[in-house]
Protein backbone atom coordinates (compact mmCIF):
# COMPACT_ATOMS: atom_id res chain seq x y z
CA UNK A 1 0.00 0.00 0.00
CA UNK A 2 1.53 3.47 -0.90
CA UNK A 3 2.00 5.97 1.43
CA UNK A 4 -0.69 8.35 0.51
CA UNK A 5 -3.15 5.58 0.59
CA UNK A 6 -2.28 4.43 4.23
CA UNK A 7 -2.56 8.01 5.30
CA UNK A 8 -6.09 8.31 3.74
CA UNK A 9 -7.55 5.44 5.06
CA UNK A 10 -6.37 6.02 8.90
CA UNK A 11 -8.36 9.53 8.33
CA UNK A 12 -11.14 7.83 6.65
CA UNK A 13 -11.76 4.48 8.31
CA UNK A 14 -13.82 5.97 11.31
CA UNK A 15 -15.56 8.65 9.84
CA UNK A 16 -16.39 6.78 7.34
CA UNK A 17 -20.22 7.60 7.30
CA UNK A 18 -19.11 10.36 5.15
CA UNK A 19 -19.16 8.34 2.15
CA UNK A 20 -22.50 7.32 2.93
CA UNK A 21 -24.18 9.52 0.25
CA UNK A 22 -22.44 7.84 -2.71
CA UNK A 23 -25.12 7.97 -6.03
CA UNK A 24 -24.27 5.49 -8.49
CA UNK A 25 -26.33 4.82 -12.35
CA UNK A 26 -26.05 2.71 -14.75
CA UNK A 27 -26.49 3.13 -18.73
CA UNK A 28 -26.59 -0.31 -20.46
CA UNK A 29 -26.72 -1.30 -24.07
CA UNK A 30 -28.00 -4.10 -25.33
CA UNK A 31 -28.73 -4.64 -29.52
CA UNK A 32 -32.40 -5.85 -30.33
CA UNK A 33 -32.41 -9.02 -32.49
CA UNK A 34 -35.15 -10.80 -34.41
CA UNK A 35 -35.97 -14.10 -32.88
CA UNK A 36 -33.36 -15.60 -35.39
CA UNK A 37 -30.56 -13.73 -33.89
CA UNK A 38 -29.88 -11.41 -36.75
CA UNK A 39 -30.28 -7.95 -35.88
CA UNK A 40 -34.22 -6.13 -35.95
CA UNK A 41 -34.54 -3.32 -38.18
CA UNK A 42 -37.65 -2.51 -36.43
CA UNK A 43 -37.65 1.02 -35.23
CA UNK A 44 -37.50 2.15 -31.73
CA UNK A 45 -41.24 1.21 -30.68
CA UNK A 46 -43.74 3.95 -29.30
CA UNK A 47 -44.14 2.89 -26.11
CA UNK A 48 -40.44 3.15 -24.96
CA UNK A 49 -41.38 6.38 -25.50
CA UNK A 50 -39.25 9.18 -27.16
CA UNK A 51 -35.85 8.63 -27.79
CA UNK A 52 -34.68 12.04 -27.66
CA UNK A 53 -36.35 12.78 -24.71
CA UNK A 54 -37.15 10.17 -22.14
CA UNK A 55 -34.72 9.94 -19.12
CA UNK A 56 -33.97 6.35 -18.82
CA UNK A 57 -34.74 4.32 -22.41
CA UNK A 58 -33.33 5.76 -25.37
CA UNK A 59 -30.83 4.09 -28.16
CA UNK A 60 -26.99 4.49 -28.72
CA UNK A 61 -25.63 4.11 -32.19
CA UNK A 62 -27.66 2.00 -33.63
CA UNK A 63 -31.93 2.36 -33.91
CA UNK A 64 -31.51 -0.96 -32.87
CA UNK A 65 -29.11 -0.51 -29.99
CA UNK A 66 -31.63 0.05 -26.80
CA UNK A 67 -29.64 2.10 -24.08
CA UNK A 68 -31.65 2.05 -20.32
CA UNK A 69 -30.30 4.59 -18.15
CA UNK A 70 -31.08 4.13 -14.13
CA UNK A 71 -31.18 7.34 -11.88
CA UNK A 72 -28.66 7.79 -9.44
CA UNK A 73 -29.67 6.70 -6.55
CA UNK A 74 -28.25 5.79 -3.08
CA UNK A 75 -27.99 2.20 -3.10
CA UNK A 76 -26.69 -0.52 -5.36
CA UNK A 77 -29.37 -2.58 -4.76
CA UNK A 78 -31.74 0.26 -5.41
CA UNK A 79 -30.05 0.75 -9.21
CA UNK A 80 -30.18 -2.69 -9.66
CA UNK A 81 -33.84 -2.86 -9.41
CA UNK A 82 -34.24 -0.12 -11.40
CA UNK A 83 -32.51 -1.89 -13.94
CA UNK A 84 -34.57 -4.92 -13.82
CA UNK A 85 -37.48 -3.17 -14.09
CA UNK A 86 -36.69 -1.28 -16.96
CA UNK A 87 -35.64 -4.63 -18.71
CA UNK A 88 -38.98 -6.28 -17.19
CA UNK A 89 -41.07 -2.69 -19.10
CA UNK A 90 -39.29 -3.41 -22.17
CA UNK A 91 -40.14 -7.05 -22.84
CA UNK A 92 -43.80 -5.57 -22.64
CA UNK A 93 -43.47 -4.36 -25.46
CA UNK A 94 -40.41 -5.92 -27.77
CA UNK A 95 -43.23 -8.50 -29.32
CA UNK A 96 -40.99 -11.72 -30.48
CA UNK A 97 -38.05 -10.03 -30.39
CA UNK A 98 -35.11 -10.20 -27.52
CA UNK A 99 -32.21 -8.21 -26.11
CA UNK A 100 -28.49 -9.86 -27.69
CA UNK A 101 -26.94 -10.75 -24.07
CA UNK A 102 -23.40 -10.35 -25.12
CA UNK A 103 -20.89 -7.18 -25.89
CA UNK A 104 -19.89 -8.21 -29.00
CA UNK A 105 -22.76 -8.29 -31.65
CA UNK A 106 -24.85 -10.57 -33.29
CA UNK A 107 -24.79 -11.59 -36.64
CA UNK A 108 -24.68 -8.48 -38.75
CA UNK A 109 -24.46 -8.07 -42.61
CA UNK A 110 -23.10 -5.35 -44.77
CA UNK A 111 -22.87 -1.59 -42.76
CA UNK A 112 -25.01 -0.33 -44.53
CA UNK A 113 -27.83 -3.01 -43.18
CA UNK A 114 -26.82 -1.54 -40.02
CA UNK A 115 -29.75 1.41 -38.85
CA UNK A 116 -28.44 4.38 -37.41
CA UNK A 117 -30.75 6.11 -34.67
CA UNK A 118 -33.09 8.24 -35.19
CA UNK A 119 -34.55 11.28 -33.09
CA UNK A 120 -37.20 13.35 -35.19
CA UNK A 121 -36.43 16.42 -37.09
CA UNK A 122 -35.52 19.13 -34.89
CA UNK A 123 -32.62 20.29 -35.09
CA UNK A 124 -31.00 18.56 -32.12
CA UNK A 125 -32.70 15.15 -33.28
CA UNK A 126 -31.27 15.68 -36.46
CA UNK A 127 -27.66 16.84 -35.20
CA UNK A 128 -27.45 13.01 -32.90
CA UNK A 129 -28.28 11.23 -35.81
CA UNK A 130 -25.93 13.07 -38.22
CA UNK A 131 -23.41 12.74 -34.93
CA UNK A 132 -23.68 9.04 -35.42
CA UNK A 133 -23.44 8.49 -39.66
CA UNK A 134 -20.62 10.55 -39.22
CA UNK A 135 -18.80 7.26 -36.86
CA UNK A 136 -20.36 5.04 -39.67
CA UNK A 137 -17.96 7.07 -42.09
CA UNK A 138 -15.09 7.46 -39.94
CA UNK A 139 -14.83 4.29 -38.19
CA UNK A 140 -17.77 1.82 -39.92
CA UNK A 141 -20.96 1.07 -38.45
CA UNK A 142 -20.18 -2.42 -37.51
CA UNK A 143 -18.01 -1.32 -34.57
CA UNK A 144 -20.81 0.80 -33.43
CA UNK A 145 -22.60 -2.01 -32.36
CA UNK A 146 -20.73 -3.37 -29.64
CA UNK A 147 -22.11 -2.55 -25.94
CA UNK A 148 -21.32 -2.59 -23.04
CA UNK A 149 -22.10 -0.68 -19.45
CA UNK A 150 -21.29 2.24 -18.13
CA UNK A 151 -21.33 2.75 -14.62
CA UNK A 152 -21.47 6.28 -13.16
CA UNK A 153 -20.15 6.93 -9.92
CA UNK A 154 -20.54 10.06 -7.54
CA UNK A 155 -19.39 10.45 -4.19
CA UNK A 156 -20.98 13.03 -1.12
CA UNK A 157 -20.48 16.72 -0.24
CA UNK A 158 -20.20 15.75 3.58
CA UNK A 159 -17.34 13.29 1.99
CA UNK A 160 -15.67 16.18 -0.51
CA UNK A 161 -16.02 18.90 2.60
CA UNK A 162 -13.97 16.94 5.37
CA UNK A 163 -11.46 15.30 2.65
CA UNK A 164 -11.08 19.12 2.22
CA UNK A 165 -10.54 20.36 5.90
CA UNK A 166 -8.31 17.34 6.41
CA UNK A 167 -5.77 18.10 3.75
CA UNK A 168 -5.92 21.72 4.64
CA UNK A 169 -6.54 23.00 1.15
CA UNK A 170 -8.99 26.34 0.86
CA UNK A 171 -9.65 26.91 -2.61
CA UNK A 172 -13.21 26.23 -3.85
CA UNK A 173 -15.04 23.31 -2.83
CA UNK A 174 -16.03 22.27 -6.57
CA UNK A 175 -12.00 22.92 -7.64
CA UNK A 176 -11.04 20.55 -4.93
CA UNK A 177 -13.22 18.13 -6.30
CA UNK A 178 -12.77 18.37 -9.86
CA UNK A 179 -8.68 18.33 -8.80
CA UNK A 180 -9.70 15.05 -7.11
CA UNK A 181 -11.62 13.44 -9.65
CA UNK A 182 -8.94 13.76 -12.35
CA UNK A 183 -6.71 11.86 -9.82
CA UNK A 184 -9.53 9.28 -9.77
CA UNK A 185 -9.26 9.04 -13.44
CA UNK A 186 -5.74 8.95 -14.21
CA UNK A 187 -5.42 5.88 -11.85
CA UNK A 188 -8.07 4.37 -12.97
CA UNK A 189 -6.17 4.13 -16.76
CA UNK A 190 -3.31 3.02 -14.85
CA UNK A 191 -4.99 0.27 -12.98
CA UNK A 192 -8.09 -0.95 -15.19
CA UNK A 193 -6.04 -3.94 -16.24
CA UNK A 194 -7.61 -6.09 -13.33
CA UNK A 195 -11.19 -4.46 -14.48
CA UNK A 196 -10.45 -6.49 -17.56
CA UNK A 197 -9.40 -9.08 -16.12
CA UNK A 198 -12.27 -9.55 -13.45
CA UNK A 199 -15.17 -8.35 -15.16
CA UNK A 200 -13.88 -8.82 -18.80
CA UNK A 201 -16.63 -11.19 -21.05
CA UNK A 202 -16.28 -11.20 -24.71
CA UNK A 203 -13.15 -13.64 -25.57
CA UNK A 204 -15.05 -14.73 -28.80
CA UNK A 205 -17.29 -12.59 -31.24
CA UNK A 206 -19.47 -13.87 -34.27
CA UNK A 207 -17.38 -14.12 -37.68
CA UNK A 208 -19.43 -11.86 -39.28
CA UNK A 209 -18.37 -8.71 -37.28
CA UNK A 210 -14.61 -9.61 -38.67
CA UNK A 211 -15.75 -10.00 -42.22
CA UNK A 212 -13.35 -8.73 -44.52
CA UNK A 213 -10.68 -7.28 -41.56
CA UNK A 214 -7.70 -8.23 -40.49
CA UNK A 215 -7.80 -9.78 -37.14
CA UNK A 216 -5.25 -12.30 -36.00
CA UNK A 217 -7.75 -14.33 -34.66
CA UNK A 218 -7.77 -17.97 -33.98
CA UNK A 219 -11.04 -20.29 -35.18
CA UNK A 220 -13.22 -22.01 -32.22
CA UNK A 221 -15.55 -23.55 -34.84
CA UNK A 222 -18.73 -22.79 -35.99
CA UNK A 223 -17.98 -19.50 -37.86
CA UNK A 224 -16.60 -18.58 -34.09
CA UNK A 225 -13.55 -16.26 -33.40
CA UNK A 226 -11.71 -16.03 -30.35
CA UNK A 227 -8.27 -15.72 -28.37
CA UNK A 228 -7.66 -18.65 -26.13
CA UNK A 229 -6.86 -16.02 -22.86
CA UNK A 230 -8.61 -13.20 -24.11
CA UNK A 231 -10.63 -11.45 -21.63
CA UNK A 232 -12.12 -8.53 -23.21
CA UNK A 233 -12.15 -8.35 -27.25
CA UNK A 234 -14.49 -5.37 -26.86
CA UNK A 235 -11.79 -2.98 -25.13
CA UNK A 236 -9.20 -4.48 -27.58
CA UNK A 237 -7.94 -2.86 -31.05
CA UNK A 238 -11.09 -4.87 -32.96
CA UNK A 239 -13.54 -2.92 -30.57
CA UNK A 240 -14.07 0.91 -29.92
CA UNK A 241 -10.29 1.97 -30.94
CA UNK A 242 -9.30 3.91 -33.89
CA UNK A 243 -5.64 4.81 -35.29
CA UNK A 244 -6.38 8.63 -35.42
CA UNK A 245 -7.52 8.73 -31.95
CA UNK A 246 -4.20 6.75 -31.00
CA UNK A 247 -2.28 9.72 -32.10
CA UNK A 248 -4.63 11.76 -30.05
CA UNK A 249 -2.84 12.74 -26.30
CA UNK A 250 -5.67 14.45 -24.02
CA UNK A 251 -4.52 15.43 -20.65
CA UNK A 252 -5.39 14.27 -17.63
CA UNK A 253 -3.39 16.86 -15.55
CA UNK A 254 -6.82 18.47 -14.70
CA UNK A 255 -9.99 19.69 -15.93
CA UNK A 256 -8.37 22.97 -17.38
CA UNK A 257 -5.92 20.93 -19.60
CA UNK A 258 -8.40 18.28 -20.19
CA UNK A 259 -11.13 20.52 -21.52
CA UNK A 260 -8.23 22.37 -24.05
CA UNK A 261 -7.40 19.50 -25.63
CA UNK A 262 -11.05 17.92 -26.25
CA UNK A 263 -11.77 21.61 -27.31
CA UNK A 264 -8.77 21.77 -29.75
CA UNK A 265 -8.97 18.03 -31.43
CA UNK A 266 -13.12 19.43 -32.09
CA UNK A 267 -11.57 22.38 -33.82
CA UNK A 268 -8.66 21.11 -35.47
CA UNK A 269 -8.87 19.82 -39.00
CA UNK A 270 -8.00 15.91 -39.65
CA UNK A 271 -7.05 14.86 -43.20
CA UNK A 272 -8.86 11.50 -43.78
CA UNK A 273 -12.19 13.24 -42.48
CA UNK A 274 -11.97 16.17 -45.45
CA UNK A 275 -10.60 13.58 -47.68
CA UNK A 276 -14.29 11.63 -46.76
CA UNK A 277 -16.01 15.51 -46.89
CA UNK A 278 -18.61 17.17 -44.76
CA UNK A 279 -21.47 15.96 -47.18
CA UNK A 280 -21.92 13.17 -49.70
CA UNK A 281 -22.80 13.37 -53.37
CA UNK A 282 -26.33 14.50 -53.15
CA UNK A 283 -25.38 17.66 -50.62
CA UNK A 284 -26.51 15.87 -47.26
CA UNK A 285 -24.18 16.33 -44.23
CA UNK A 286 -22.27 13.05 -43.71
CA UNK A 287 -20.26 14.17 -40.33
CA UNK A 288 -21.02 17.01 -38.36
CA UNK A 289 -17.14 18.06 -39.10
CA UNK A 290 -14.23 17.02 -40.89
CA UNK A 291 -12.17 17.82 -37.71
CA UNK A 292 -10.43 15.04 -35.45
CA UNK A 293 -13.10 15.47 -32.98
CA UNK A 294 -17.16 16.02 -34.48
CA UNK A 295 -17.97 16.21 -30.54
CA UNK A 296 -16.61 15.48 -27.40
CA UNK A 297 -18.08 12.06 -27.13
CA UNK A 298 -16.49 10.82 -30.04
CA UNK A 299 -13.22 10.46 -27.82
CA UNK A 300 -13.36 7.16 -26.56
CA UNK A 301 -11.93 6.16 -23.20
CA UNK A 302 -11.90 3.67 -20.32
CA UNK A 303 -13.89 6.47 -17.86
CA UNK A 304 -15.11 10.11 -17.75
CA UNK A 305 -15.35 12.94 -16.17
CA UNK A 306 -18.94 13.92 -16.44
CA UNK A 307 -21.00 16.97 -15.61
CA UNK A 308 -24.92 16.82 -16.35
CA UNK A 309 -25.55 19.38 -18.94
CA UNK A 310 -27.87 21.60 -19.80
CA UNK A 311 -30.39 21.78 -22.68
CA UNK A 312 -27.82 22.97 -25.40
CA UNK A 313 -25.14 22.76 -23.27
CA UNK A 314 -21.99 21.12 -24.42
CA UNK A 315 -19.77 18.58 -21.91
CA UNK A 316 -17.17 20.29 -22.09
CA UNK A 317 -19.03 23.76 -21.20
CA UNK A 318 -20.50 22.52 -18.53
CA UNK A 319 -17.75 20.87 -16.97
CA UNK A 320 -15.72 24.71 -17.16
CA UNK A 321 -18.65 26.44 -15.75
CA UNK A 322 -19.39 24.09 -12.52
CA UNK A 323 -16.44 21.89 -12.31
CA UNK A 324 -17.10 17.23 -12.38
CA UNK A 325 -19.88 16.05 -10.62
CA UNK A 326 -19.48 11.93 -10.91
CA UNK A 327 -17.05 10.15 -13.02
CA UNK A 328 -18.03 7.71 -15.57
CA UNK A 329 -16.51 4.18 -15.62
CA UNK A 330 -16.55 2.31 -19.40
CA UNK A 331 -15.11 -0.78 -19.40
CA UNK A 332 -17.66 -3.37 -18.07
CA UNK A 333 -18.80 -6.00 -20.45
CA UNK A 334 -22.32 -6.87 -20.67
CA UNK A 335 -22.14 -10.07 -18.14
CA UNK A 336 -24.08 -12.78 -20.12
CA UNK A 337 -24.68 -15.05 -17.50
CA UNK A 338 -27.14 -12.18 -14.94
CA UNK A 339 -30.47 -10.99 -16.97
CA UNK A 340 -29.90 -7.68 -16.31
CA UNK A 341 -26.22 -7.45 -17.65
CA UNK A 342 -24.06 -6.51 -14.28
CA UNK A 343 -24.41 -8.52 -10.69
CA UNK A 344 -24.28 -7.46 -7.47
CA UNK A 345 -20.38 -8.43 -6.49
CA UNK A 346 -19.41 -6.34 -9.74
CA UNK A 347 -20.87 -3.57 -8.62
CA UNK A 348 -19.39 -3.39 -5.13
CA UNK A 349 -16.28 -4.02 -6.67
CA UNK A 350 -16.50 -1.22 -8.92
CA UNK A 351 -17.32 0.84 -6.05
CA UNK A 352 -13.88 -0.26 -4.20
CA UNK A 353 -11.84 0.09 -6.69
CA UNK A 354 -13.19 4.27 -7.69
CA UNK A 355 -12.29 4.51 -3.84
CA UNK A 356 -8.68 3.06 -4.19
CA UNK A 357 -8.21 5.27 -7.09
CA UNK A 358 -9.08 8.38 -5.66
CA UNK A 359 -7.20 7.90 -2.87
CA UNK A 360 -4.28 6.53 -3.48
CA UNK A 361 -1.45 8.51 -4.72
CA UNK A 362 -1.92 10.07 -8.53
CA UNK A 363 1.20 12.23 -9.71
CA UNK A 364 0.38 13.40 -13.75
CA UNK A 365 1.35 10.85 -16.31
CA UNK A 366 4.46 11.00 -17.77
CA UNK A 367 5.34 10.46 -21.71
CA UNK A 368 6.36 7.16 -20.72
CA UNK A 369 3.66 6.09 -18.88
CA UNK A 370 0.94 7.49 -20.66
CA UNK A 371 2.50 5.80 -23.75
CA UNK A 372 2.10 2.05 -22.00
CA UNK A 373 -1.53 2.93 -21.03
CA UNK A 374 -3.20 1.16 -24.75
CA UNK A 375 0.17 -1.47 -24.76
CA UNK A 376 -0.80 -2.69 -20.99
CA UNK A 377 -4.55 -3.29 -22.07
CA UNK A 378 -4.27 -4.53 -25.16
CA UNK A 379 -1.83 -7.43 -23.28
CA UNK A 380 -4.63 -7.72 -20.75
CA UNK A 381 -7.81 -7.99 -23.20
CA UNK A 382 -5.90 -10.63 -25.52
CA UNK A 383 -4.06 -12.60 -22.84
CA UNK A 384 -5.18 -11.86 -19.32
CA UNK A 385 -5.64 -15.26 -18.25
CA UNK A 386 -2.17 -16.45 -19.09
CA UNK A 387 0.30 -17.11 -16.18
CA UNK A 388 3.10 -15.67 -17.65
CA UNK A 389 1.43 -12.23 -18.72
CA UNK A 390 3.82 -9.32 -17.81
CA UNK A 391 2.34 -5.94 -18.15
CA UNK A 392 4.04 -2.55 -17.23
CA UNK A 393 4.59 -0.43 -14.33
CA UNK A 394 6.01 2.59 -13.99
CA UNK A 395 8.38 1.38 -16.22
CA UNK A 396 9.05 -1.51 -14.96
CA UNK A 397 7.94 -5.18 -16.49
CA UNK A 398 6.02 -7.26 -13.61
CA UNK A 399 3.89 -10.55 -13.43
CA UNK A 400 0.62 -9.62 -13.84
CA UNK A 401 -0.76 -11.96 -11.21
CA UNK A 402 1.51 -10.33 -8.38
CA UNK A 403 1.12 -6.71 -9.25
CA UNK A 404 -2.87 -8.00 -9.14
CA UNK A 405 -1.97 -9.50 -5.43
CA UNK A 406 -1.16 -6.46 -4.32
CA UNK A 407 -3.83 -4.25 -6.03
CA UNK A 408 -6.53 -6.62 -4.17
CA UNK A 409 -4.43 -6.65 -0.99
CA UNK A 410 -4.91 -3.02 -1.23
CA UNK A 411 -8.97 -3.58 -2.09
CA UNK A 412 -8.88 -6.12 1.04
CA UNK A 413 -8.52 -3.20 3.10
CA UNK A 414 -10.34 -0.49 1.88
CA UNK A 415 -13.59 -2.37 1.51
CA UNK A 416 -14.50 -2.60 5.51
CA UNK A 417 -15.06 1.61 5.11
CA UNK A 418 -18.02 1.47 2.40
CA UNK A 419 -19.23 -1.55 4.28
CA UNK A 420 -19.07 1.22 7.48
CA UNK A 421 -20.67 3.78 5.35
CA UNK A 422 -23.36 1.52 4.06
CA UNK A 423 -24.04 -0.81 7.02
CA UNK A 424 -23.29 -4.10 5.09
CA UNK A 425 -20.63 -6.30 4.57
CA UNK A 426 -20.75 -6.87 0.26
CA UNK A 427 -18.32 -4.83 -0.37
CA UNK A 428 -15.62 -7.08 1.62
CA UNK A 429 -17.40 -9.84 0.36
CA UNK A 430 -17.27 -9.16 -3.21
CA UNK A 431 -13.85 -8.17 -3.25
CA UNK A 432 -13.44 -11.91 -1.47
CA UNK A 433 -15.38 -13.25 -4.56
CA UNK A 434 -13.41 -11.35 -7.08
CA UNK A 435 -9.91 -12.24 -5.83
CA UNK A 436 -11.06 -15.75 -6.41
CA UNK A 437 -10.70 -15.26 -10.11
CA UNK A 438 -7.26 -14.49 -9.99
CA UNK A 439 -5.75 -17.37 -9.01
CA UNK A 440 -8.69 -19.85 -10.81
CA UNK A 441 -9.14 -17.99 -13.99
CA UNK A 442 -11.77 -20.53 -15.00
CA UNK A 443 -13.82 -18.54 -12.68
CA UNK A 444 -13.92 -15.64 -14.98
CA UNK A 445 -16.64 -14.53 -17.34
CA UNK A 446 -14.05 -14.95 -20.15
CA UNK A 447 -12.59 -18.69 -19.66
CA UNK A 448 -16.37 -19.41 -18.36
CA UNK A 449 -17.55 -18.20 -21.99
CA UNK A 450 -15.05 -20.39 -23.81
CA UNK A 451 -15.94 -23.50 -21.98
CA UNK A 452 -19.29 -23.26 -22.75
CA UNK A 453 -18.34 -22.89 -26.42
CA UNK A 454 -15.97 -25.92 -26.27
CA UNK A 455 -18.05 -28.24 -23.76
CA UNK A 456 -21.58 -27.91 -26.17
CA UNK A 457 -19.55 -28.10 -29.22
CA UNK A 458 -21.40 -24.85 -30.14
CA UNK A 459 -20.76 -21.07 -31.55
CA UNK A 460 -20.39 -17.70 -29.97
CA UNK A 461 -23.90 -17.37 -31.45
CA UNK A 462 -25.91 -20.22 -30.66
CA UNK A 463 -24.42 -19.40 -26.93
CA UNK A 464 -25.91 -16.21 -26.87
CA UNK A 465 -28.99 -16.83 -28.58
CA UNK A 466 -30.15 -19.69 -26.39
CA UNK A 467 -28.88 -17.30 -23.36
CA UNK A 468 -30.66 -14.41 -24.48
CA UNK A 469 -33.83 -16.83 -24.48
CA UNK A 470 -33.65 -17.84 -21.21
CA UNK A 471 -33.10 -14.05 -19.88
CA UNK A 472 -36.34 -13.12 -22.09
CA UNK A 473 -38.12 -15.76 -20.21
CA UNK A 474 -36.91 -14.77 -17.55
CA UNK A 475 -38.39 -10.51 -17.56
CA UNK A 476 -41.48 -11.94 -19.73
CA UNK A 477 -42.49 -14.15 -16.62
CA UNK A 478 -42.59 -11.35 -14.73
CA UNK A 479 -44.24 -8.60 -16.31
CA UNK A 480 -43.46 -5.11 -14.73
CA UNK A 481 -46.93 -4.21 -12.71
CA UNK A 482 -47.58 -1.01 -10.38
CA UNK A 483 -46.82 2.11 -9.65
CA UNK A 484 -43.12 1.75 -11.49
CA UNK A 485 -45.02 0.54 -15.11
CA UNK A 486 -47.00 3.43 -14.62
CA UNK A 487 -44.23 5.68 -13.85
CA UNK A 488 -42.66 4.36 -17.37
CA UNK A 489 -45.62 4.65 -19.36
CA UNK A 490 -46.47 7.99 -18.27
CA UNK A 491 -42.08 8.87 -19.10
CA UNK A 492 -42.94 7.58 -22.47
CA UNK A 493 -45.96 9.81 -23.15
CA UNK A 494 -44.58 12.89 -22.02
CA UNK A 495 -41.45 12.09 -23.85
CA UNK A 496 -43.25 12.39 -27.67
CA UNK A 497 -45.15 15.58 -26.04
CA UNK A 498 -41.51 16.92 -25.39
CA UNK A 499 -40.14 16.03 -28.22
CA UNK A 500 -43.21 17.55 -30.38
CA UNK A 501 -42.46 20.74 -28.64
CA UNK A 502 -38.71 21.19 -29.76
CA UNK A 503 -39.61 19.97 -33.03
CA UNK A 504 -42.35 23.31 -33.17
CA UNK A 505 -39.98 25.92 -31.43
CA UNK A 506 -36.98 25.29 -34.28
CA UNK A 507 -36.92 28.60 -35.94
CA UNK A 508 -33.11 28.74 -37.32
CA UNK A 509 -31.87 26.10 -39.90
CA UNK A 510 -30.34 23.24 -39.23
CA UNK A 511 -26.71 25.06 -40.80
CA UNK A 512 -27.23 27.52 -38.23
CA UNK A 513 -27.86 25.26 -35.39
CA UNK A 514 -24.48 23.97 -36.12
CA UNK A 515 -22.59 26.79 -36.40
CA UNK A 516 -23.95 28.57 -33.29
CA UNK A 517 -23.37 24.51 -31.18
CA UNK A 518 -19.50 25.20 -31.64
CA UNK A 519 -19.60 28.96 -31.00
CA UNK A 520 -18.91 29.28 -27.24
Amino acid sequence: MDAVLARELEWLSPKAIVLAGMRRGLEKESLRVQPDGHLAKTPHASAFGSALMHPYITTDYSESLLELITPATGSIAETLGFLDDLHRFIYAHLGDEELWVNSMPCILGDDDSIPLAQYGSSNIGRMKTLYRRGLGVRYGRRMQTIAGIHYNLSFPDSFWRAWQEQCGDTQALADFRSEKYFALVRNFQRQSWLLLYMLGASPAVCGSFLQGREHGLDSCGHGTLYLPQATSLRMSSLGYQNSVQSDLKVSYSGLNEYVRDLSHAIRTPCAPFEKIGLKDGSGEYQQISTNILQIENEYYGLVRPKRTTGRGERPTTALSRRGVEYVELRCVDLNPFNPIGIDDSSAHFLEVFALHCLLSESLPFTDAEYAALPINQQQVVERGRDPALRIDVQGESRLFVEQAERLLADLQALAPVLDDAHGTTAYTQAIAHEARKLHDPELTYSATIVRELKENNCSFFEFAQRTGHAHGEHFRDRPLLGERAEELAVAATVSHREQAAIEAADTSSFAEFLADWFRD
